[in-house]
């Protein structure tokens, strides 16, 4: 063998050499190095503010410190400001506001008004104030006691509280008989300038106030289920809706004579006006107290009166002119994702009533003190939708009907309170709870009043016009119309949407962090696709000295 001299190594096999010597040699250091290198190959590409200046390699300790603080601080100040928004979005997703365009008021039905008698019992038929005075001489009879004891579920409570625990039809229909009919009661009807017979447009009911009369409301097939058992001919006019809900209002092939009515325009002439009688003779000052006259309320016409909870008088012998404000709220759909506590109502379909065909807060409300007094004193009222089965409650009971009403408006109190610190609902026992939330299309009726001395018998006279059936009477004059042609609807709507949420939280990031959704398509190219391939082109060797073998593969490409 040759010795080896400089002279047997020929040029390209020298320049070989050569370059095998200066080539760095391949070092391998180590993971932690490594994934240093890749953090700062990613500050110096990432959109996110502040991140380049912690993997500068050139930076001192006390910068990145520095930058560090910063980046903390103002990354904490970011996810607070995104909490509070969540919980906004959370506790408060809904927002009451006006409607775009005001609502002609032909597209909502007139109200429906109840109107009851403060004369519960004719004196001329029963005479309850000799009765009552009786009873306190203990001078009176048992036939006479039982009819005392029938009168008081009408009259104020605290008169009488004795007696049966139940009673039966019969005593309903001794009420009725003995408060002024009908023909009595009504003396003249007009609707819309038009005089029309006033049997056509009331009809007889009973209320927690006794025999009331009722305009405009539905008919009791359309308003029960039919499991509720019906007393006689009550709230039965046979006159059918013309295909018309509250949520979606009247058809528009629909002309002007549609049920409920609806009036054409606003203004007196416009409505519904009514002469009310009373005699002096059946005049009663114990059973209802000195007030004498009639109460009126307006309502929903698919929705059942509560006249002792909610009315305006109309005294004798005095003019009272209603003008009438329509209050309707509706709520758009994209409430309906929305838990019903959350935007605080109820859909059509959301909510079954046992008794009512029609969902609203108030059908809702007489229902449930129909249960729990049913719970609470083994019958109801005779006022309360039952089925045939059920127990009436006689004037013995009246102490627990009203203590049964208190107490579950006091557990009604307990559960708001509950939820309002909470903020969650919490079910309780549902047998004694009312969850009577509104629905989420409802419209009530304002009024604005004013009265006068009602001189009719001068009228009258100066009119030339015959009294008849006016001896010893006292008269009342009602006059109701929409006080204005349109009205302003409120609307529930999302404050907060996901949309809003979303946008809120990216506008939070990109003020502090200069985040965007390109930020995070970095972050995951980085942690999965640009890993993947510094991994496939460098082997095993990437989180080894991945930056040597970067650095030699450079300069092998370079010579």
């Amino acid at each position: 063998m040759p010795p080896f001299t400089e002279k047997s190594i020929s040029g390209k096999e020298n320049e070989a050499f050569n370059d095998q010597a200066l080539k760095p040699k391949k070092k391998h250091p180590g993971f932690g190095q490594n994934l240093c290198d890749y953090f700062s190959e990613y500050s110096g590409a990432s959109s996110i503010h502040g991140i380049k200046y912690l993997g500068e390699q050139k930076r001192t300790i006390i910068e990145k410190l520095w930058w560090l603080v910063v980046f903390v601080a103002s990354l904490s100040m970011c996810i607070y400001m995104i909490i509070k928004t969540y919980d906004k979005w959370q506790t408060s997703p809904v927002i009451v506001s006006f409607a775009r365009s005001p609502t002609s008021v032909w597209q909502i039905p007139f109200p429906a008004v109840t109107i009851c008698s403060e004369t519960k019992t004719r004196q001329s038929v029963y005479n309850f104030t000799d009765a009552y005075h009786k009873k306190g001489d203990n001078n009176i009879t048992e036939a006479e006691r039982q009819d005392l004891e029938k009168i008081s579920l009408v009259c104020d409570s605290h008169l009488y509280h004795e007696g049966n625990n139940t009673i039966d039809y019969e005593t309903l229909k001794f009420l009725t008989d003995v408060a002024p009919p009908f023909d009595e009661v009504f003396y003249r009807c007009s609707w819309m300038n038009k005089e029309i017979n006033c049997g056509d447009l009331f009809t007889p009911m009973l209320s927690e106030e006794g025999l009331c009369f009722t305009f405009n409301m539905l008919d009791r097939t359309e308003l029960y289920r039919d499991v509720v058992y019906h007393f006689e001919n009550f709230l039965k006019h046979d006159i059918k809706a013309t295909n018309w809900t509250l949520e979606e209002g009247y058809p528009k092939d629909l002309g002007k004579n549609t049920y409920p009515k609806r009036a054409l325009s606003a203004g007196q002439g416009a409505g519904l006006e009514i002469l009310l009688r009373a005699y002096e003779k059946d005049l009663d000052y114990i059973c209802r107290g000195p007030v004498q006259g009639f109460k009126l309320l307006l309502h929903h016409p698919a929705e059942v009166p509560r006249v002792s909870q909610q009315y305006f008088r109309a005294p004798l012998n005095q003019e009272i002119v209603i003008a009438i404000k329509p209050n309707m709220m509706t709520t758009s759909e994209g409430l309906k994702s929305y838990h019903a506590h959350k935007r605080q109502c109820y859909f059509p379909s959301e909510r079954h009533l046992r008794f009512y065909r029609v969902y609203t807060q108030q059908n809702c409300e007489v229902e449930c003190i129909a249960n729990f007094t049913l719970k609470a004193c083994d019958c109801v009222s005779f006022h309360m939708p039952h089925d045939k089965e059920t127990s009436i409650c006689g004037a013995n009971n009246t102490v627990c009907v009203h203590n049964a009403q208190v107490k579950l408006l006091s557990n009604e109190l307990e559960k708001s309170l509950k939820i309002d610190s909470s903020g969650v609902f919490d079910s309780i026992d549902k047998n004694q709870e009312c969850d009577c939330l509104p629905a989420c299309t409802s419209l009530t009726y304002n009024a604005e009043t004013s009265q006068a001395d009602f001189n009719w018998p001068k009228y009258f006279q100066a009119a030339k016009i015959e009294a008849q059936n006016l001896t010893g009477a006292k008269m009342s004059g009602v006059t109701m119309f929409f006080k204005e042609m349109q009205f302003i609807t409120s609307e529930r709507s999302e404050l907060y949407g996901p949309t809003d949420f979303l946008a809120n939280c990216g506008g939070l990031l990109g003020l502090f962090m200069g985040f965007s959704f390109l930020s995070v398509i970095e972050i995951l190219y980085f942690l999965s696709l640009r890993l993947m391939c510094n991994v496939k082109n460098y082997g095993h060797h990437f989180w080894s000295g991945s930056a040597e073998l970067l650095e030699n593969d450079a300069y092998e490409h370079k010579h």
